[in-house]
């Protein structure tokens, strides 16, 4: 063995901030641990033994090394973001992309180490469809729904004549330098289901309102939870479209037994990081979907203390 042994492994990107975070509480309790950052993979030299599970990786004069000291992997978001390149890319960019999400998926060989959370499981829990049945299973309030596009799918009939239309996957869009997020949109049913609404399959989901949006971010068996207003109170519709600047994020007392449940589905699904949206509506508290890769920064406030038990689940997974 060469190089400085690894405690902790984390696959992240240059721009994750919120990584940062855990990286300085890290350093803090002395943890040693190796980031490698999608978007510097060649930048990089990493040398991969499947059979011993073993990884050595240089960089800039420093070696590191991961084995069987390794006690867990911080699996921030995928290799590769879900986006639609704005040009056709090059046969050298599509082997570069190909082989090193390969090489980064190849990286599950560590089954020694704690995941947060495992790609597979990650891969499952991601799939709409698939959490909002698990909830429902395990007695959460869900919103009828239909991921259809047929245009002539009784919608109006389960739904309602308007819709929270929604993507079925996350909708990340490049063109030419802008990119296009999917966000909700509360819509009429017919200004939909056009002729051009068979191209791509959509979620259509009851409309809950009025409502209070709830954030339960859940690390281990630790849960906090935040409502999300603006100065008007609730919003309705998709409150990330709404300025930041408007947002106000308070700290919220879920029930015990809705809590509980929240840390039931994290389980079920094989996590141990999530980021669950609930909306409480007429004394009801409505699963609206759980991301297992969620972002939680923008909720680390002084005494919040998200990304210290991030770090503390990463550096000691059995404690």
């Amino acid at each position: 063995m060469t190089g400085d042994s690894v405690d902790v492994l984390i696959l992240s990107s240059l721009m994750d901030y919120s990584t940062d975070r855990i990286c300085d509480h890290l350093s803090r309790q002395s943890v040693s641990f190796l980031r490698i950052n999608r978007d510097q993979l060649a930048d990089l030299r990493l040398s991969i033994d499947p059979l011993a599970a073993t990884m050595t990786c240089r960089y800039g004069g420093k070696t590191w090394y991961v084995g069987a000291g390794l006690r867990s992997v911080w699996w921030r978001q995928a290799t590769f973001q879900r986006n639609t390149p704005s040009r056709a890319l090059t046969t050298a960019e599509q082997l570069e992309r190909s082989q090193w999400s390969g090489a980064m998926r190849g990286m599950m060989l560590f089954d020694h180490a704690v995941w947060m959370n495992h790609p597979a499981v990650t891969y499952q829990a991601e799939s709409k469809p698939y959490q909002l049945r698990r909830a429902a299973n395990l007695g959460f309030d869900v919103p009828p729904t239909l991921v259809t596009n047929d245009c002539e799918a009784d919608v109006p009939s389960l739904i309602g004549t308007r819709v929270a239309l929604k993507s079925v996957d996350t909708v990340l869009l490049q063109d030419e330098h802008h990119q296009h997020f999917g966000y909700t949109s509360l819509i009429d049913w017919k200004a939909c289901a056009d002729e051009h609404f068979h191209l791509a399959p959509a979620t259509c989901q009851r409309i809950i309102a009025p409502k209070l949006d709830l954030r339960v971010t859940l690390i281990g068996d630790r849960l906090w939870c935040d409502a999300i207003t603006d100065e008007h109170g609730g919003i309705d519709g998709d409150w990330r479209v709404r300025p930041k600047n408007k947002l106000i994020y308070k700290d919220y007392d879920l029930p015990t037994d809705v809590a509980e449940r929240c840390r039931l589905l994290v389980s079920d699904l094989g996590l141990r990081y999530g980021a669950i949206d609930l909306a409480f509506s007429d004394d009801r508290y409505w699963f609206i979907e759980i991301n297992p890769t969620g972002e939680w920064g923008w909720l680390d406030r002084d005494g919040r203390g998200l990304s210290v038990a991030i770090a503390e689940e990463l550096a000691c997974p059995s404690c």
